[in-house]
């Protein structure tokens, strides 16, 4: 009984941009394990969500349509904010980027309108530059933790930089605002993200060699809205398996080997030795939110 009544206590109304994308299905559907109640909110309208108890669907284009979102998030405990634009590719460097930007800026402002503290805002590994840049890519050092510098060419990198730069600004702003700030990899299970790879080693290196499961990917999201208490203002988090994916004849090399043949001279200032160590350091999203990359495929 007194676990039963722990649970209860802490259960929270959690609104849910972007519900129906390939994260927000799995968010919605941990959310409702964890018995949270939970808030489905889309762009365009959608049919009830007979699947998924305690759930209710709400419409609103976050990007365009502040009042939407503040009727939206009205009664929720807590925003988890994934509305956006999430392949740039083929789309209009304008359109990515004031999407994504005023998306993130609204879901944010409505959120500290409302004094709802618990935010989590889906960033990117982008957010440093990579995949999508212009221009070549070099790296200060490895592994690549949350303070390397950013260094973005390209509207959607853009886009997440100014994003991260409102969440400090609206956390100082709205004193109590708890924003985390997700530096998410590719979501997709290892063999999707392998099979990727293989058809296109550029894309491969530009990524280093990172993916997510699309499970750890949300239970990411929901540890930063549930320990919210862990931290103050707005924090950046990376969340990326710390298990490489390189395939090919890259995956011979070891992570040394594979510094030298792309990016030689770069500085290795942590470990990155070890077969299948990756080259993201994901100790501080471990550390205070709790979180692990379990999943192995």
């Amino acid at each position: 009984m007194q676990i039963t009544s722990r649970l209860l206590s802490s259960a929270m109304k959690i609104a849910i941009t972007g519900a129906r994308g390939t994260v927000g299905r799995h968010v919605v559907k941990l959310c409702a394990s964890q018995g949270h109640a939970t808030v489905q909110v889309d762009r365009t309208h959608q049919d009830p969500d007979t699947s998924t108890p305690n759930t209710e669907m709400r419409t609103a284009d976050a990007a365009n349509d502040y009042d939407a979102l503040l009727k939206a998030f009205k009664g929720c405990d807590a925003v988890i904010h994934l509305a956006a634009i999430p392949n740039p590719v083929d789309k209009d460097d304008h359109l990515v980027h004031t999407n994504n930007v005023c998306a993130a800026f609204n879901g944010m402002r409505a959120a500290a309108e409302l004094g709802i503290h618990k935010f989590c805002y889906a960033s990117s590994v982008n957010a440093i530059g990579l995949v999508y840049s212009n221009q070549p890519l070099k790296f200060d050092y490895f592994p690549i933790d949350e303070e390397i510098n950013q260094d973005p060419t390209d509207a959607y990198a853009l886009a997440k930089q100014e994003a991260e730069t409102q969440a400090r600004s609206v956390a100082r702003w709205f004193p109590g605002m708890k924003i985390a700030c997700l530096r998410i990899h590719q979501v997709a299970p290892k063999k999707d993200v392998e099979k990727d790879y293989q058809e296109d080693n550029e894309v491969a290196v530009k990524q280093l060699w990172g993916w997510v499961h699309p499970q750890a990917t949300a239970r990411a999201c929901l540890a930063a809205v549930e320990n919210s208490d862990r931290f103050e203002g707005a924090e950046v988090f990376n969340v990326v398996s710390p298990e490489r994916c390189v395939v090919g004849e890259d995956a011979k090399l070891s992570n040394e080997e594979l510094v030298d043949k792309y990016w030689p001279g770069t500085k290795i200032k942590g470990d990155i030795s070890g077969k299948n160590k990756g080259f993201w350091n994901v100790e501080k999203i471990e550390r205070v939110l709790g979180w692990k990359h379990e999943e192995k495929e």
